[in-house]
């Protein structure tokens, strides 16, 4: 059983690690209409493996004791919002990051749609944003949500961002398959990052949440374009679908799909000992699961300091 660091490709703090009304704050979530739905987990009082609410210092932590080398927070907009509310989504985590230094990374996120999906108002006001969010907070990408937006990853909405994530050697987390929330689907597409991939060459995205039930689509997206990764953020390593797995431990055209797919949680949605346990438990080889829980998301790091 490979026992070796790990990387978390997608974690937010624990439930009570921030104050702000933000992802940390598990009744913003219970009275959405749409984001209830993906809380349902949570209100099963018998559940033993539900994430109690956690300071940062105990997620921090829970990280230590299971090996968990680097956790990567991603910034989140689900709704309309100004400039204030995205740069306090930012803030949060850096404040978590300087208590532990080492221990966490972050991506940005961007203002959504402002007058509704796909509309097209000032479409460099998000580039600029990271440019100065880069500097002033040190984000290593950006989180994208076409489901809640609307707007589907190869909207031409998205596209001076992607330009300019390019530019500032910026990685793109995105959302793929079937929404848990009642948001729209079709956003999620995973198709729609073929267009994308195509398009920007040099841009690094990876897709989160394994695209169900698109899983075969997206296995073969992430093997025919080199900048294209899959993360199994949302997932519990014991519901790994069957075609992801398949998929690790082979080879679609010459590709090996172990170089292609990131381990990560979406703590505190999904309990992080219990992932990391059992990930490591996986029937696969040791060397295929070092790749998958540690050097995948290590080596799109450390590219992106040697350039």
């Amino acid at each position: 059983m490979y026992d070796g660091p790990v990387i978390d490709a997608f974690y937010h703090p624990g439930w009570a690690a921030t104050t702000a009304d933000t992802f940390g704050d598990q009744e913003s979530w219970r009275q959405d209409p749409q984001r209830a739905r993906a809380m349902r987990f949570f209100d099963q009082k018998d559940s033993k493996h539900a994430t109690k609410p956690a300071t940062a210092e105990e997620s921090t932590q829970e990280l230590i004791d299971n090996n968990v080398e680097l956790a990567i927070f991603q910034a989140s907009l689900y709704y309309q919002a100004e400039r204030p509310e995205l740069d306090s989504r930012i803030q949060e985590h850096v404040d978590i990051m300087k208590k532990f230094p080492g221990q966490y990374e972050h991506a940005g996120t961007i203002l959504p749609p402002r007058q509704g999906p796909a509309s097209f108002w000032d479409l460099m006001e998000n580039p600029r944003i990271l440019e100065e969010h880069k500097e002033q907070y040190g984000i290593r990408g950006v989180h994208i949500l076409p489901a809640p937006y609307g707007t589907p990853a190869n909207d031409k909405w998205f596209y001076p961002l992607y330009a300019k994530c390019v530019e500032l050697d910026l990685f793109v987390f995105t959302y793929i398959g079937m929404p848990g929330p009642l948001w729209p689907t079709y956003p999620n597409y995973p198709l729609h990052l073929d267009d994308v991939a195509l398009a920007f060459p040099d841009l690094t995205i990876v897709g989160h949440h394994i695209g169900d039930p698109w899983v075969s689509m997206m296995t073969h997206l992430a093997a025919k374009h080199q900048n294209l990764y899959i993360c199994t953020s949302a997932w519990s390593p014991k519901r790994y679908p069957k075609e992801l797995l398949e998929f690790m431990g082979g080879r679609w055209h010459a590709q090996a799909g172990a170089d292609k797919v990131i381990f990560g949680t979406d703590y505190p949605l999904i309990n992080l000992t219990k992932a990391v346990t059992d990930a490591r438990s996986l029937e696969l080889p040791d060397d295929v699961i070092e790749k998958f829980m540690y050097s995948n998301m290590r080596g799109i790091l450390d590219r992106q300091d040697n350039r």
